[in-house]
C-alpha cells in the first residue's frame, strides 16, 4: 500500500493510546492484546508500515502463528489493506515456517538426521507410527490419552540427552524415542520433529541464525500464549544473539493448549525482559460490560478492561433440571428463538453455541436435526475441520457458487493463496501448467447448485492429489479431504450439500454456529450459548490440578468474551464453581 494509504489507516489507532503506543514501538515488543481489544487490525497496520518504513526490499517480514485458521484470518485482513508487495511478507503457521525456511533449506547443510527427501508423516501414518512404537517398548497398545501426553513430552523436555529427560517417567521416554526412530527408519518426518528441528539449526549454528536475519530482519509472531517452549526458545536464540527484530502479539489469559505444551508464562516472561517493550491493550470493542465483569471473575488477577461503548448487555444463568441433551433441547427450541424475537436485526448466525468436546457437539447436533435447524458444526465430530486446505476449498466454492460474479471472491488472490501452499521449488513450466489445470477445473464447474461431491472430486483429481503427493507440507491435509469426499458420498453427512451451501460454511446468517471452546478463538457473536455447566462436567472429574483447573477456567473465559451482547449460561442441578464465580460477579 502507499505511505498515504497506511498513514490513513495508522489514524484510526491514535485515539487509543495503547494500539498508538504499539504502533509505534521502534524495537522489540509484546502486545500483550485481551479479547475483543482489536489486535489483529492493530498489528497488521504496524505490519504494513514496517513493509513501507523498515525493511527494504529484497528482505522480509516473517509473520507466524499458531494455526492454519489463524492464517487465513491474518492473510484477509493484511489484503484489506492493500499492500503493495504480499510477496514480502512471509505468513506462516510455525510448522510450515520451520519446515519451508530452516529445515528444508539448511538441515542437511547442518547434518541434522532428517529424512532425504523430507516426506512429512500423514496424521493416519503417524498413528501407525506410534503404534508400533509402544509395541516395541512396552509390549502393549495404551490409553488414547497416553498419545497426547507423549506428544506435550516432546515438546517441553528438547533434550533427550539432558537430566530432565533421563529423571521423567521411563515408559514415557521409551516411546517416544522409539517412535523418533521409527518415523526417521521410513524416511518420515512429523509436525513436532520440524519444529524441534527448526530450534536445534537456530540455537546451535550461528550461520543459520544470521541467514534468516538477513533474509527476516523482523519477526512478528501472533497468538504467542499458544506456541510453547520450542517456539519461545527460537524467538529467544534470534532475538538475544541474532539481533533479529521481534514482535509477539497475544493474551496469556487465553492459553488454552496446555495439552500441546502451551505455557502462558513463555509471553508473560518474554514481556518482562528488559529489551522488550511491553504493551497492554486494554479496551475492548467487543464485549457488553457485564460480560466483561463476568470473564474477570474467571481469572486470578484480571487486568482493568473496559468495554468501548459502555453497554449494559445480559449475562443470563438458566437452571434446566435435565441432563445434556435436554439442555441442548431447551437451548435450541427455548432461548435461540426468543433471542431472534427480542432481537429483530440478528440472524441465526449471530448466535454460537459453544462447548469443550465434540461430545457435546453430537448431542446439540443431534437436536437441531430433530428440530429442523440449519447450523454450522466445527468439532471433530464434523468432516469440515478448519485447516489452510479445506479453508482455500470453501473459499474456492463460494467463488464458483456465485462469488466470480460479485467479485466477493477474487480469483487472482485464490491463486495466489494456491500457490503460497506449494512451497517446494517448482519450474516456471511446472507452476504454469498447474495454474492451468486448476483455472480450467473451477471454470468448468461455475454453478452452485453443483453437487458438493462432483466438484470436489474433479477438483481432487485434476489438482489437490498431484499438489499432496508432491508437496511435503500438505501431507497432513490428504486425511482431511478423504474425509470431506467420504461425508459427500450418497450416504454421508454432507450429501446433500452443494457448492454454493459448502461455501458459505461459517459464513452463511441463516445457519447457528456450534463451536468447541477452542475452535471459538478469534471469532465474535451477538449472543453465545453454553452447556453443561455442571459440578463433574466442567471441569470434568479428570481436571486434577491447579494448572489444568485454571486452564478450564480460561477457556471458559475465552467462551464468554466471544459474545457481543448477551451470555446464556446453563446447568441441570449442582452448578459448576465456575459458574458459581461468574453468578457472583453478575449479581454484586
Amino acid at each position: 500500500m502507499s505511505d498515504v494509504e497506511y498513514r490513513k489507516a495508522a489514524e484510526s489507532l491514535r485515539a487509543n493510546p495503547e494500539q498508538w503506543a504499539a504502533y509505534q514501538s521502534t524495537g522489540n515488543c509484546v502486545i500483550l492484546a485481551g479479547p475483543g481489544s482489536g489486535k489483529t487490525k492493530t498489528i497488521t497496520i504496524k505490519i504494513a508500515r514496517l513493509l513501507a518504513e523498515d525493511v527494504a526490499a529484497p528482505r522480509r517480514i516473517a509473520c507466524i502463528t499458531y494455526s492454519n485458521a489463524c492464517v487465513a484470518e491474518l492473510r484477509t485482513r493484511i489484503r484489506q489493506l492493500k499492500i503493495e508487495d504480499e510477496s514480502r511478507l512471509s505468513l506462516s503457521s510455525v510448522h510450515s515456517f520451520c519446515l519451508t525456511e530452516l529445515v528444508l533449506p539448511y538441515g542437511k547443510l547442518a547434518g541434522l538426521q532428517i529424512p532425504d527427501p523430507i516426506a512429512v508423516a500423514t496424521p493416519s501414518q503417524s498413528r501407525e507410527v506410534f503404534k508400533a512404537a509402544q509395541l516395541a517398548a512396552l509390549g502393549s497398545e495404551q490409553r488414547p490419552w497416553f498419545r497426547t501426553v507423549c506428544d506435550r513430552l516432546r515438546r517441553t523436555i528438547l533434550d533427550h540427552s539432558s537430566a530432565e529427560w533421563g529423571r521423567w517417567d521411563s515408559r514415557q521416554t521409551a516411546v517416544v524415542e522409539a517412535y523418533e526412530a521409527g518415523l526417521l527408519a521410513r524416511g518420515l518426518i512429523d509436525f513436532d520433529g520440524m519444529v524441534l528441528a527448526g530450534v536445534k539449526l537456530v540455537e546451535d549454528h550461528a550461520w543459520v541464525r544470521q541467514v534468516v536475519r538477513a533474509k527476516f530482519p523482523v519477526i512478528v509472531v501472533d497468538e504467542y500464549q499458544d506456541l510453547g517452549l520450542p517456539l519461545h526458545r527460537m524467538v529467544l536464540a534470534l532475538m538475544n544473539e541474532a539481533k533479529v527484530r521481534i514482535v509477539a502479539v497475544g493474551d496469556p489469559d487465553q492459553s488454552i493448549y496446555g495439552f500441546t505444551g502451551a505455557n502462558p508464562v513463555l509471553l508473560r516472561s518474554l514481556g518482562l525482559l528488559p529489551e522488550v517493550e511491553a504493551i497492554r491493550l486494554k479496551l475492548n470493542y467487543r464485549c457488553a460490560e457485564k460480560i466483561i465483569m463476568a470473564s474477570k471473575s474467571l481469572l486470578p488477577a484480571p487486568d482493568d478492561f473496559k468495554s468501548f461503548d459502555g453497554r449494559n448487555g445480559l449475562i443470563q444463568i438458566h437452571t434446566v433440571e435435565q441432563p445434556m441433551p435436554g439442555q441442548a433441547k431447551y437451548a435450541l427450541s427455548t432461548v435461540v428463538p426468543h433471542l431472534l424475537k427480542q432481537n429483530p436485526s440478528w440472524k441465526p448466525g449471530d448466535i454460537a453455541v459453544l462447548y469443550p468436546t465434540k461430545n457435546e457437539g453430537s448431542a446439540i447436533s443431534a437436536s437441531a436435526d430433530f428440530l429442523g435447524l440449519q447450523y454450522f458444526r466445527a468439532d471433530n465430530g464434523s468432516p469440515l475441520k478448519r485447516s489452510r486446505l479445506i479453508e482455500w476449498l470453501v473459499e474456492a466454492a463460494r467463488w464458483c457458487g456465485g462469488g466470480w460474479t460479485t467479485g466477493e471472491v477474487n480469483l487472482s488472490q485464490l491463486l495466489k493463496s494456491w500457490r503460497q501452499m506449494r512451497r517446494t521449488q517448482m519450474s516456471d513450466r511446472e507452476i504454469l501448467a498447474e495454474r492451468a489445470r486448476l483455472v480450467t477445473t473451477i471454470f468448468a464447474m461455475r454453478d452452485g447448485n453443483l453437487p458438493l461431491q462432483a466438484w470436489l472430486t474433479a477438483l481432487f483429481a485434476s489438482v489437490l492429489k498431484p499438489a499432496m503427493d508432491q508437496e511435503p507440507g500438505l501431507a497432513d491435509e490428504e486425511d482431511n479431504v478423504l474425509e470431506l469426499l467420504d461425508a459427500c458420498s450418497p450416504n454421508g453427512a454432507l450429501s446433500n450439500y452443494t457448492v454454493e451451501v459448502f461455501g458459505n460454511q461459517g459464513k452463511d446468517p441463516e445457519r447457528l454456529n456450534f463451536i468447541t471452546l477452542h475452535g471459538s478463538k478469534g471469532l465474535e457473536f451477538q449472543a453465545v450459548i453454553m452447556i453443561n455447566l455442571e459440578e463433574g462436567a466442567f471441569p470434568n472429574s479428570m481436571v486434577r490440578t491447579h494448572e489444568e483447573l485454571a486452564e478450564v477456567s480460561r477457556q471458559f473465559y475465552v467462551g464468554i468474551t466471544r459474545a457481543k451482547s448477551q451470555v446464556h449460561l446453563m446447568f441441570n442441578q449442582r452448578e459448576s464453581p465456575l459458574l458459581t464465580k461468574v453468578r457472583a460477579a453478575v449479581t454484586l
